[in-house]
């Protein structure tokens, strides 16, 4: 009835189960596995006999239907019940304590070991109980019972039914081993389940017990190995590593007196941090390809690291149920594109808002014009709060539009690192369909004329002014009417109409933005990298491109208008600050000193032409003109200190840009063929410019379309609280589009619940940065290259300049008035709301976002250095540290 491992050579796996019989295999095979024995199938059978539990399993089994989850769970229950209450066989006991005293460790862990149990087709993966870090002779009895009993918890008589597995005949062992305090624990695929390449390696890990993974209460690193032959030697070569967003891991308590586990939370450092070392990788890799030899069949293997980097094997099955994941799982999102793009936290209905013209119009309609064919339709992906979008689509655009030579590091940050399908070195290396391209261009011209770089953008300024800015004033007063009329129908056709009006938006910007701006750019950066050299286009390429005039600017040149106002009178000096910005609104509109109504009247003027605007897209956020403390939060930043006159900055960046366009055009001229050089050079330069402007002033439109949705769908918020169907009128942003269309058809609809759980999502992410990429169900971000101790950083060098000063870490737009004058700003992103403050700002740190992200161009208009995509820099820097800020190389270094 006890069985040592290490002696199991003359036992079947009906004796043994499927657990120790592969275990007991390796061992005698040379392979590392923890020292112990087995509790036979004789055992359990005598401890079944030896306490009348035959007869009842078998009565409780005979009355199941088994299409009826009820009566599994009662029967499973029942069972359970009846197997904890009752008592080993004392032969059995003594045996037990015999062979555990001869252990000679002070923790085991019990395993249940199955008869039926990893089969080929079935492998019972997590049905069974595992018990850690036991310490005493009792513990390790009374937990045999348990893994027992967890023989008939009812998923594994479901399991069983459902797999054909006869339940009278399964029996099961029990293994107690020594327990591994592992440093690091996981799995190992020797065949890539997922794609079912048998050349490719699968390793999953996490700190501590692999208990974490195997439960599923983290998402584990991740590591894609490649192993090939060369002349009878196997090579493993790493091809992608993806740190998963762990979060937690599991450890054996310390105390002497203490038995089992605890759940700790990592620390950010080792959750952005690889749990493995290459070494260890490669080590892992080898070891189980040499299993899957001896076993003649790929393996799902459990590992573990113990303190001395000892690899212990704790189980081996065969990998089952090889069945191929559908095309609509197996998508890769990354939050990357959407780091310059869409970065803000998005409810569910402006994800139907903006995302479903994005999907249709700007994706689907533009690939079917270019002729491009197997795109994926899906193009984005709702997330905890956050927008990713399709890897895939991302890629196709990547070989379709951008040749290799323009695959700079900005493209490539929106792809995870490696080279595998989407790896940062397979996109570099991706082929460019060239014919294809250029039979897109004609296909463009014949179906959609406007897409062509000449026409878009005067296309879109004529739409804007002749189409949309009428649409607006007509939809204004359509609102109006059909509020005081209550006309929840009328209501739903105007937020439709507000949607069809835009098509035209989004048929221009697919070209000015997706085509245009990124093109024309990642154009100039080689150009001037080909005629330069990399180390000047790197130095001129941010100063080429700044200076620009548009509506990011103009709001934020009248915002300091204002600012100077204050700062002229001491008397409206001291309201702003002395006032909370909550409560200046209403002060300043009924105060009737003569200076401060000269003042709320610009107030006013600035509110009346960009009050529409806010410091985010996502319509559940209230507009400047509904809120206006969000303005005095920026203007008193603005008036704190001494302040730089932006008109004197302006100037002076842009003299400082007519200087380097002057010296590279010099430069360029003075090569072989350099006129032509730089003929090509300007034109470029010139519509990289006009395509920058483009992409502010369309922003600046958007802004405008998502103040409507708001206000419309407020007050179709406003019927349904009135109707009792939601609790408050801003619950409607937490529905799907689809789901507001099926209530005004079905009003009796329970909602209430859905509600509250996409409010809390929301909120629970509104402020954190999540994981860059997203695999079905599974997080996972660039490695993480920094520790508590590091001092030095690199990122993308997004605006020039080198400065040292001091650094201030916000999180959110409610911080912005804690900025002094010349400090070094590390936020997670920026929005225009943001932007005013830059005049304040030494320097900008981001965390997310490339060249063309939005911190990045305003950077370039206050010439300040910025340097983005330095992962978690809010939690790598702390308020008052000084650091020195490069923005030519793109490093941040910390001073001590």
């Amino acid at each position: 009835m006890i069985v040592y491992l290490k002696n199991t050579g003359q036992k079947d796996r009906v004796e043994l189960g499927g657990k120790a019989f592969n275990l007991g295999k390796l061992i005698q095979n040379d392979f590392r596995v923890p020292e112990g024995f087995v509790v036979t199938t004789e055992a359990y059978s005598l401890f079944l006999k030896n306490n009348n539990l035959v007869e009842l399993i078998n009565n409780k089994l005979s009355n199941i239907n088994y299409s009826n989850y009820d009566m599994i769970e009662n029967c499973s229950r029942e069972i359970q019940e009846a197997i904890k209450k009752s008592t080993l066989p004392l032969d059995v006991v003594e045996r037990i304590r015999e062979a555990y005293d001869n252990l000679y460790t002070t923790s085991v862990a019990v395993r249940s070991s199955a008869t039926a149990e990893d089969l080929q087709t079935a492998s019972f993966a997590g049905q069974y109980d595992t018990f850690l870090n036991l310490k005493t002779l009792g513990q390790v009895t009374q937990n045999i019972k348990s893994c027992y009993a967890s023989l008939w918890t009812s998923r594994a008589i479901a399991y069983r039914y459902e797999n054909r597995i006869p339940q009278r005949g399964v029996k099961l062992a029990v293994i107690v081993q020594e327990m591994i305090p592992a440093k690091c624990a996981g799995v190992l695929f020797t065949m890539n389940p997922v794609s079912m390449n048998k050349k490719e390696l699968i390793v999953e890990s996490n700190y501590g017990l692999g208990e974490s993974i195997v439960s599923g209460q983290c998402s584990p690193d991740q590591f894609l190995v490649k192993r090939e032959s060369h002349h009878g030697t196997r090579e493993f070569t790493i091809l992608d590593t993806q740190i998963g967003k762990k979060n937690v891991a599991i450890y054996p308590k310390t105390l002497e007196t203490e038995s089992g586990t605890v759940l700790t939370e990592l620390t950010e450092n080792e959750n952005k941090c690889s749990s493995l070392t290459n070494q260890q990788i490669i080590r892992l890799s080898q070891l189980g390809s040499q299993i899957e030899k001896f076993f003649k069949t790929p393996q799902d293997i459990e590992w573990a690291i113990s303190q001395d980097d000892k690899i212990y094997i704790l189980q081996s099955r065969p990998i089952t149920s090889l069945v191929p994941v559908t095309p609509e799982e197996d998508v890769y999102w990354s939050r990357g594109y959407s780091d310059d793009y869409w970065n803000d936290p998005v409810t569910p209905l402006f994800f139907d808002l903006l995302g479903d013209p994005l999907t249709n119009v700007v994706s689907v309609e533009l690939n079917n014009i270019m002729g491009y064919k197997g795109i994926d339709t899906k193009l984005l992906k709702l997330y905890n709060g956050h927008v990713y979008f399709n890897l895939n689509v991302l890629r196709n655009r990547v070989k379709y539009e951008i040749p290799k030579i323009f695959r700079n590091e900005d493209l490539l940050n929106y792809f995870p690192e490696g080279s595998g399908l989407y790896g940062k070195e397979t996109m570099k290396n991706l082929p460019f369909r060239i014919f294809i391209r250029i039979f897109s261009e004609i296909r463009i011209m014949l179906h959609d004329p406007n897409g062509s770089m000449s026409k878009t953008a005067p296309t879109y300024y004529d739409w804007s002014e002749n189409e949309f800015e009428p649409f607006c004033e007509e939809f204004d007063l359509k609102l109006e009417s059909l509020s005081k009329s209550g006309d929840l129908l009328g209501l739903a056709d105007l937020a439709y109409e507000l949607d069809r009006v835009m098509v035209a938006h989004y048929r221009l910007i697919r070209y000015g933005l997706a085509v245009h701006n990124i093109g024309m750019n990642l154009m100039l950066q080689y150009l001037l990298t080909k005629f330069l050299g990399k180390e000047d286009s790197l130095r001129f390429y941010p100063v080429l491109i700044s200076g620009l005039e548009h509506k990011l600017t103009e709001t934020n040149d009248d915002l300091r208008y204002l600012a100077s106002i204050i700062q002229k009178t001491p008397e409206l000096e001291s309201i702003i600050n002395e006032h909370d910005s909550q409560n200046l609104y209403e002060y300043v509109s009924s105060e009737k000193n003569p200076t401060v109504q000269s003042f709320y009247k610009e107030l006013e003027s600035f509110l009346e032409k960009f009050g529409e605007r806010g410091f985010t897209r996502e319509v559940y956020y209230p507009r400047w003109n509904e809120e206006p403390r969000y303005v005095f939060d920026i203007l008193k930043t603005l008036v704190k200190g001494k302040g730089q006159d932006y008109k004197q900055i302006k100037e002076k960046q842009l003299k400082y840009r007519e200087k380097i366009e002057k010296y590279v055009e010099a430069k360029i001229q003075s090569q072989r063929f350099g006129f032509i050089k730089w003929l090509l050079c300007s034109k470029i330069l010139d519509s990289a410019r006009t395509y920058l402007i483009f992409r502010e002033d369309q922003r600046y439109n958007l802004d405008r379309w998502t103040y409507r949705n708001r206000k419309v769908y407020l007050e179709i918020g406003k019927i349904f609280k009135q109707k009792g169907i939601l609790k408050e009128t801003d619950d409607i942003f937490f529905l799907h589009r689809r789901e507001i269309k099926k209530l005004l058809e079905q009003s009796d609809l329970e909602i209430s619940s859905l509600i509250k759980m996409r409010r809390d999502e929301f909120f629970k992410y509104e402020y954190t940065i999540p994981p860059k990429f997203l695999h079905a169900s599974r997080e996972f971000d660039d490695v993480f290259q920094y520790d508590q101790d590091s001092l030095s950083f690199r990122g993308i060098p997004a605006s020039q300049g080198i400065l040292t000063s001091k650094i201030r870490v916000i999180n959110k737009i409610e911080e912005i008035s804690s900025i002094q004058m010349g400090e070094i700003l590390v936020v997670p992103k920026t929005d225009p709301g943001w932007t005013p403050v830059f005049s304040k700002l030494g320097g900008l740190i981001t965390e997310t976002g490339g060249i063309l992200s939005h911190g990045a161009v305003v950077s370039r208009e206050y010439g300040v250095p910025a340097v983005t995509n330095i992962t978690s820099a809010c939690q790598l820097f702390k308020t008052g540290q000084v650091v020195t800020i490069n923005g030519y190389n793109g490093t941040v270094v910390i001073k001590k």
